[in-house]
């Protein structure tokens, strides 16, 4: 007798009651929105409920032995055979948000999760009342009938239905309703008899004999070709993968060894074939929803066996490995083939995760990259390319919108595990993506996050002044009220201007009037505030943001404006000496008495030097490094020819004290590889110099022989750049006049017996002489010492990306803490309390997301329950099959 127990009634609490607690769960979450949950609770919903209710009751019943044994499979056959149709007639899968449906396909989650329970019930069924013979006569009639009777209701629906006409019953057309009553008996009675066909040959005398065949038919021959014919069309999904096929090759070499007389040869096969089992399993659960498909595909296309193959190969595979294992323990130890097979079963699922960790890692690294790598590091990585494109090629493909219509093109399920693990739940934002592919790929792309600005309006700007000395920090305090007037004859304009601050001027306490009330700006971390700025500008509400858009540079936007509108914005200065500085091309002047201009020490070894101060320091002569910037790139030759021909006209002397770096997606001190096919990583190479010459004891000089349009900037622009060579020793080599300069003139700076060199300029400037992995701030009770201080940990900080990495969180903190605007945060105006609560919120999400920028502008989650949807079948599978083989010993 066949030790299958399967319809046994405990075993509905793992097939049916969990899947659909599990369903409600992820249904009902589907709806989740920052506004709350919009799921409707309707007449679907109610006959959901109680459906479970009964389903519930009828398993406490049965196993009781209350009821008949028929009552329960057939209430849930029938009754989910209404739920399912019902579903699909509604419009719940249209309602779910757009954000929420992308890359899931919640209409396919239904049917993985209910169309166990139904496969469940007709083999319960069958086992209690119609069992198969097993006969060779009886098998052939249950196929015959498995193929009659949905070809019968075929001809019977397109001969007999169109007689009824399309008479309207109610809110149905006769006419489909009868059809689909007709589809749905045609499944069952398909699914019956064939089950009954499989079934029958499983338990056959001749059962031995027909093994060799069905291994290679079900485990070898069919699965082949259905991945091949799957391979050209793809409407399951994209399972082109090697290990597949090799996983279906060694499962069918296990299963054939477990049939031969050796008993040694079985132990090999029945670890080959537990390496299989997890591949079987998961194309069972792929394509049991699919099932009702394949008997319009055996009457159509002939190929519906191809569909039917998991759930058979599911089945022989249960039956031979369960069969053997007993002959097996006659000669191997129990505690042995446990564990061996064990471990090969975990094969699979290991290698599946590795690879998922493998590409994560690499991502990572890829997004370090971009911005946060270790500007001291100067080994050379050579990308895979292959890889780069794998990863990318499966984000995108993770953002198709998917339903039955539009299905998966990748591996189900597992697919959505991948997302999960290999992004962390965080789709990586447009504007990193294009970044990526720019450098590592090439890709000249431009971002695009949705967001379009409103039009920038043509304004007059007045403003007033309110200045009062602080004695407590010997620093003036200035309240800066601007009167902004829209100078168009059209409204719904936005504000926009950017102007220039010294190093030892500060930002506090900005403000934008609103209806006639004044509204504080909220200090806030400077992505989300972006973020919640175009969220409000796409309304047409009320917000006003100030932030620093690069070194000194600061950016002003209020929106909206109506026609010739006048609106009132400001903000406070913390200053030591007069202002003047430009918003709207209109100057505005702080005249005040400069304040006793000394030398601070913000903490140990960090000092304030105004720039009085500096006028006055000893001049020095710093000696010049030179350095050529070459592109390594394919699109770079013509650069490097111009580079080979201009180096060998230059001094043997100045050959060898340059430093040659060949520049792609990586940064190479000396040494040329063969060109890539990437971007040129420009900001890298440029940071690498920095960091080099961070103690100014010599200066670099820099030429650049690169294409302008395959830089990598990353986050900065060329001025950018530019600016952080300030002695025009930043130059491209169509500028340079092939002469080097051998010093350049600094000043110095000494304290405690140590010195600094510092740019001679009119600017002041913020002094280190600690390590910047180290460095400590000192925060006192002067808020102008402490922005002062602020302002150095940024300078520190932007220096090398890494340390920026570490420590933006307790610099975004500080901010906060000082209440002064940094290049971490921004302030940022607005209307209400619910905008209040989302920019929160938003904070909140980045903040704990770290620094690695994957959530940038257009962060959104995605959704989880794939993976826990696939480890819940799995480990229902596994306690299953322990319980089956304690009852078939016991027996």
């Amino acid at each position: 007798m066949l030790p299958f127990k399967l319809h046994k009634s405990l075993g509905y609490i793992l097939s049916l009651l969990l899947p659909q607690i599990f369903l409600a769960w992820l249904l009902y979450s589907a709806f989740d929105s920052p506004e709350g949950n919009a799921f409707q609770f309707t007449g679907l919903t109610t006959y959901w409920s109680c459906l479970i209710f009964l389903f519930l009751g009828l398993i406490l019943l049965e196993i009781k032995q209350k009821i008949s044994n028929w009552i329960l499979p057939c209430a849930i056959i029938i009754g989910y055979t209404i739920f399912l149709f019902w579903l699909y007639e509604s419009n719940l899968f249209i309602e779910i948000p757009r954000v929420k449906s992308t890359s899931i396909n919640y209409e396919i989650i239904p049917l993985y999760l209910t169309v166990p329970a139904i496969f469940h019930a007709l083999l319960d069924i069958i086992f209690k009342y119609f069992r198969p013979k097993g006969t060779l006569s009886s098998n052939l009639k249950n196929l015959g009938f498995s193929i009659l009777v949905p070809f019968s209701m075929y001809i019977f629906t397109m001969l007999f239905i169109p007689i009824f006409g399309r008479q309207n019953t109610g809110n149905f057309q006769l006419q489909l309703f009868a059809t689909k009553i007709i589809i749905c008996v045609a499944i069952a009675g398909f699914l019956f008899f064939f089950l009954r066909f499989i079934l029958g040959n499983m338990v056959g005398k001749n059962l031995n004999a027909k093994y060799p065949i069905m291994i290679i038919l079900f485990g070898f021959l069919f699965p082949l070709i259905g991945l091949l014919l799957n391979l050209n069309f793809e409407l399951f999904g994209d399972f082109n993968h090697p290990i597949i096929y090799s996983a279906f090759s060694i499962n069918a070499i296990g299963l054939t060894l477990l049939v031969t007389d050796s008993v040694t040869a079985k132990f090999i096969g029945f670890l080959c074939a537990s390496f299989g089992v997890p591949i079987v399993f998961y194309f069972f659960l792929i394509f049991l929803p699919f099932v009702p498909l394949s008997f319009i595909a055996l009457i159509v296309f002939g190929a519906g066996i191809l569909m039917l193959t998991p759930i058979v190969l599911l089945l022989l595979q249960y039956q031979i490995m369960s069969k053997q294992f007993a002959l097996i323990l006659k000669k191997y130890s129990k505690k042995k083939v446990i564990i061996l097979s064990g471990f090969c079963m975990l094969l699979l699922p290991i290698i599946f995760i590795g690879f998922c960790s493998n590409h994560k890692n690499y991502l990572n690294e890829l997004i370090a990259e971009t911005n946060q790598f270790d500007a001291s590091n100067t080994t050379y990585t050579d990308y895979n390319v292959e890889k780069i494109e794998y990863i990318f090629s499966e984000m995108h493909k993770g953002n198709r919108r998917l339903s039955i219509e539009n299905p998966e093109q990748r591996l189900p399920l597992l697919s959505l595990f991948y997302d999960w693990y290999v992004f962390d739940n965080l789709q990586v934002s447009e504007q990193k993506t294009h970044e990526i592919q720019n450098l590592f790929l090439g890709q000249r792309t431009f971002a695009w996050s949705g967001y379009q600005p409103p039009e920038r309006l043509n304004a007059s700007v007045n403003y007033t002044h309110e200045t009062e000395y602080v004695a407590k920090g010997d620093f003036y305090k200035t309240q800066i009220h601007l009167a902004i007037t829209n100078l168009d004859s059209v409204g719904m304009r936005e504000f926009r201007s950017e102007f220039t601050l010294p190093k030892d001027v500060f930002i506090s306490d900005y403000y934008l009037d609103i209806e006639d009330r004044r509204t504080f700006g909220i200090l806030a971390e400077k992505k989300a505030a972006n973020w919640i700025y175009e969220q409000i500008t796409n309304q047409r509400r009320d917000p006003g943001i100030l932030q620093y858009l690069y070194d000194d540079v600061i950016s002003l936007k209020i929106f909206p404006f109506q026609k010739d509108e006048t609106r009132t914005s400001g903000f406070t200065l913390y200053h030591r000496t007069p202002v003047n500085f430009e918003i709207n091309h209109i100057p505005i002047t702080i005249d005040v008495e400069p304040l006793a201009q000394t030398v601070a020490e913000l903490s140990p070894n960090t000092f304030y030097v105004p720039s009085t101060i500096k006028q006055n320091l000893p001049k020095v002569q710093s000696p010049v490094s030179y350095y050529f910037l070459v592109d390594n790139t394919t699109k770079g030759e013509e650069f490097r020819k111009q580079f080979r021909e201009d180096f060998e006209a230059l001094s043997a002397d100045v050959k060898q004290k340059a430093q040659i770096l060949y520049v792609d997606a990586d940064v190479n001190w000396g040494r040329q590889t063969s060109p890539k096919e990437s971007g040129f990583n420009y900001r890298k190479a440029i940071a690498q110099i920095e960091f080099a010459h961070r103690d100014q004891k010599s200066i670099p000089y820099v030429v650049v022989y690169a294409s302008m349009s395959n830089r990598f900037t990353g986050k900065y622009s060329s001025w950018e750049t530019e600016s952080a060579f300030p002695y025009h020793n930043l130059i491209e080599h169509s500028h340079w006049k092939k002469k080097l300069p051998e010093t350049i003139e600094l000043v110095e700076f000494s304290r405690n017996g140590q010195s600094i060199f510092l740019r001679n300029d009119d600017q002041p400037s913020l002094v280190s002489f600690d390590n910047t992995a180290t460095l400590a701030a000192d925060f006192s009770g002067n808020p102008y010492l402490n922005a002062l201080q602020l302002r150095l940990f940024h300078d520190l900080n932007d220096l090398n990306p890494t340390r920026k990495k570490d420590n933006w969180l307790r610099a975004l903190r500080e901010s906060f803490s000082q209440n002064i605007l940094t290049h971490s945060t921004t302030y940022i105006s607005l209307e209400t309390k619910v905008q209040e609560a989302r920019l929160l919120r938003k904070q909140e999400e980045i903040m704990s997301a770290d620094y690695s920028e994957k959530a940038g502008l257009e962060t959104r989650r995605m959704s989880e329950p794939y993976f826990w949807m696939l480890l819940l079948f799995f480990m229902i599978y596994i306690v299953r099959q322990q319980f089956l083989k304690h009852q078939t010993q016991k027996t």
